[in-house]
Formats: C-alpha cells, structure tokens, sequence
C-alpha cells in the first residue's frame, strides 16, 4: 500500500443557476468551463460532489424569509502550497474575478477549515 499525502484542502461555493448560462457572465462565458480550465491547469484537478447545498446569507439570515437563499454547486482541491501560499493567492484572485464576473457580492472560501468570503 502506498498513501500519496496530497496537502490541505480548500473549497469554495458558487450559485449553482450561474454555473451553465451564458446570461450570468458579464464575459458571456459558460461558468463552468472557466472554473474547470483553472483548477485543472492550477491545481491538476478537483472534484465537485453532487450535493443539496444551499444556504442562507445577510444579515437578516436568523429570519429565513427576509434572508438571501442559492443552492450551490461546492467545488474542492487539494494543494501543498509554498511558504508565501502562491497557490491559494492564486485561487483567491481567480475566485475575486469570477465574483465580479457572475456579479455575486462574495464568493465562499474554506481553506484548511478557516472560513473566508472573496470580494471582487
């Protein structure tokens, strides 16, 4: 048996409607594509399960009602990264452009189990 240690792990979330439409991209392009050209260039892979991901965001998310709700396709990568983390530097850029592109306020980020939200 040989055990491949593959790093730490950061995923991220993005809405899932803005994923396969054209219409949600200020660069006319198709979500996904974009998003899997970057991880396999950058990272060599990823993988997205297929869940029910969803979530409540605001301030006002205690009331469900008044709170914004997506449903959200989770994507992941696992890295070992250099002392000046280039490779999460890396993700977080891409991921802040692609917030501005979809014209999402933040963009979900979990880096071995910190939480963070990108802004563009």
């Amino acid at each position: 048996m040989k055990i491949v240690p593959l790093g730490k792990v950061a995923k991220f979330l993005v809405p899932s409607v803005k994923i396969r439409n054209r219409k949600y991209s200020k660069r006319g392009q198709i979500v996904a594509d974009r998003i899997h050209r970057f991880l396999v260039r950058t990272f060599g892979g990823y993988n997205s399960p297929q869940s029910n991901a969803y979530g409540y965001f605001g301030p006002k998310a205690l009331t469900a009602l008044a709170a914004e709700y997506d449903e959200l396709r989770e994507f992941r990568v696992a890295f070992i990264d250099d002392d000046r983390q280039t490779k999460l530097r890396q993700l977080q850029k891409f991921l802040a452009k692609l917030c501005a592109d979809i014209d999402e306020e933040c963009i979900y980020l979990e880096y071995s189990g910190a939480a963070t939200t990108i802004r563009p």
